[in-house]
């Protein structure tokens, strides 16, 4: 242990000699040399004189600028790529030709009695009569009311063989024989378009008279009606009259739905008679007032109001009522009393 205390203390002093005394070893080091120079005094003008050409001398020599770089050619522009040409857009794909729809068929009216006038003039004949069967030809194609024009015989009429006038039955003479009928009708209104001919009966039934129809219709109805109102009085199940309990139960049913409200004093003081006309299923069908008994009028109908509401709200769904008794309820007779409500 004491040997490296000892190595450590003889480090340590050496150390310390040696940055104390380390500086008296070193030889090589020379002392500054202090220099002495003579200083005179002298005046400005001799003082600018020393100074200028020292300046001037002492002055470096100016460089010579550097000579300008030529500066370097400018690269060529590179010539412009020829621009495409533009294709050439297409043509335009010709409109189709619009086909030409056929013209519809126009109906013409059957010609008139008298012939059109041709723009050649006929030579008159030399005699009238030989005239009259002409104009009869171009009328003998009147359609019929059974049978509708076909398309072949809807033709115009205009004859080559027309005259230059219109003649007309008062110009012909009345004492020359004409095998051509004295008059021609001429139809009313255009031929309807020609539909599928369909066979008919060679002589149409007879109709009867609109006063044998009627009563014959008024008979049926009669029979009709007679046999209605029978029918549902054989079907009607009479049965027993209701009881008691089951009269409570309507009342107390209807007094539910039964009230007065704000009304005024003459309808709380007004009794009303009501005939309720039932279905099979205890609905209500008809509601009517019989009789009243109250001050006014307005009073009667602001009562008879508030018993069909009552009514038809708590019938909406039907009346608990047998079904076997259903002669016995078909009619109630309802009287709606402020004081005490009855129901026979």
């Amino acid at each position: 242990m004491r040997k490296g205390l000892y190595i450590s203390t003889a480090a340590h002093g050496v150390l310390i000699l040696w940055v104390l005394f380390g500086g008296v070893f070193k030889w090589d080091r020379d002392d500054e040399l202090v220099q002495v120079s003579d200083v005179s005094f002298i005046s400005e003008d001799e003082f600018a004189a020393l100074s200028a050409p020292a300046g001037e001398a002492n002055a470096p020599e100016e460089s010579p600028a550097p000579a300008p770089r030529p500066e370097p050619e400018p690269a060529p522009e590179p010539e412009p790529q020829p621009v495409p040409e533009p294709e050439p857009e297409p043509e335009p794909e010709p409109e189709p030709e619009p086909v030409e729809e056929p013209a519809p068929v126009t109906e013409v009216a059957p010609p008139e009695a008298a012939p059109r006038v041709a723009p050649e003039a006929a030579p008159e004949p030399e005699t009238p009569v030989e005239e009259a069967p002409e104009p009869v030809e171009a009328v003998t194609t009147e359609p019929t009311p059974e049978e509708a024009p076909t398309p072949e015989e809807v033709t115009p009429a205009a004859p080559p063989e027309a005259t230059t006038e219109i003649v007309t039955e008062a110009e012909e003479p009345a004492d020359e024989p004409s095998a051509a009928p004295a008059t021609s009708q001429r139809p009313k209104s255009r031929p309807n378009r020609p539909r599928p001919q369909v066979a008919q009966p060679e002589t149409p039934a007879e109709t009867p008279p609109a006063a044998d129809a009627n009563a014959v219709a008024n008979a049926v109805a009669n029979e009709v009606a007679g046999g209605t109102q029978d029918t549902p009085a054989q079907d009607i199940p009479l049965g027993p009259p209701l009881t008691r309990g089951e009269k409570d139960g309507l009342r107390v049913a209807v007094s539910q739905c039964w009230n007065l409200g704000s009304s005024s004093t003459d309808a709380l003081t007004t009794t009303v008679v009501v005939l309720v006309s039932m279905s099979r299923d205890g609905k209500p069908e008809g509601i009517k007032l019989d009789s009243w008994d109250g001050p006014n009028q307005a009073a009667a109908n602001t009562a008879f109001q508030a018993a069909r509401r009552a009514i038809i709200r708590c019938g909406a769904r039907g009346f608990d009522l047998p079904t076997e008794k259903y002669g016995q309820w078909r009619e109630i007779e309802m009287t709606f009393n402020p004081d005490k409500m009855r129901i026979k």
